[in-house]
């Protein structure tokens, strides 16, 4: 009976490869987890952006000063902003703990005789002397120094130190990029709709008093500057320069709204959407020339 216990009971390879299966569930774990997180947070990116993206314009402004459920939203995005931050440390930390912990549980899987010294060595797994569950094979010693002349031990820790820096820098910039891509996306929604602020106060004030009016009478703010835009009101025209490359469309690349009074017994109001000639800023704005109009 008891050559039947040993047989089918957990012999120390088996021991290694069951060991590492569990850290390799581990880190499918974590990686679930940073893949849940980075989702939840790419949202909450663009959500913040497009929130505060809306503030920063006039009418934004003028209701985050006067309206007391925009003051609080304001202030709630501010918050979740600043705590960007630390969801893509938390990101990186996620993504490196499962990293490692698959590597090491690929290593464990692959040689599972030198997983069982090490755990041996590490007091984490008890060997019963006089038994025959103890492995055959390399000592511990001669397990840890198998690269050639070196020993593993000298160079594991850095091995792991650079593994580890690497995967984290790789991880804060694609969270960087990604969070990068949603201002930059927010930022040209936004100028989108202060060009189409600017239609339909032209259209109001052009059917109240007949004709085109400035900055301060359509009640606009004449010059407005954010992080990748500048605005200009003149006197009969709406302008809107970029002022860094947005997807391959250059900066200093302008869009604007012209308006006019055409006719001669009746008057109408005229307006004109242009566009940079550059592909890439076509392609970044193709429906502005059919801002404000009925369809």
């Amino acid at each position: 009976m008891s050559n039947e216990q040993k047989n089918t009971g957990l012999a120390p390879v088996r021991t290694a490869r069951l060991i590492a299966s569990l850290f390799a569930l581990m880190g499918m774990v974590f990686l679930l987890l940073e893949r849940v997180l980075s989702a939840v947070l790419e949202m909450a990116s663009g959500g913040v952006a497009l929130g505060l993206a809306r503030y920063n314009n006039f009418t934004g402004r003028f209701a985050a000063q006067n309206f007391s459920e925009d003051k609080e939203l304001l202030g709630l995005l501010k918050e979740v902003e600043s705590l960007l931050p630390m969801a893509d440390v938390a990101l990186v930390v996620l993504l490196v703990i499962a990293v490692l912990l698959i590597l090491v549980a690929a290593a464990g899987l692959a040689f599972p005789r030198q997983m069982v010294h090490i755990l041996v060595a590490t007091k984490l797994l008890k060997w019963q002397t006089g038994t025959d569950a103890e492995p055959e094979g390399a000592s511990l010693g001669e397990a840890l120094e198998r690269l050639g002349n070196v020993p593993l031990k000298k160079i594991a820790l850095p091995l792991a130190c650079i593994t580890a820096v690497v995967v984290a820098v790789f991880a804060v910039r694609s969270c960087n990029e990604t969070a990068q891509e949603n201002d930059l996306a927010a930022s040209v929604r936004d100028m989108q709709e202060q060009s189409l602020a600017y239609i339909n106060a032209q259209k109001g004030y052009f059917a109240k008093n007949g004709a085109v009016g400035n900055a301060k009478a359509l009640q606009l703010v004449d010059s407005v500057s954010t992080d990748y835009f500048d605005y200009r009101i003149t006197s009969s025209r709406f302008i809107a320069v970029s002022k860094v490359d947005i997807s391959g469309c250059p900066a200093g690349s302008r869009w604007s709204v012209s308006a006019s009074a055409k006719g001669v017994f009746t008057m109408e109001l005229a307006l004109y959407r242009s566009t940079p000639k550059d592909t890439n800023c076509v392609k970044l704005t193709p429906d502005y020339k059919n801002l404000g109009r009925a369809r």
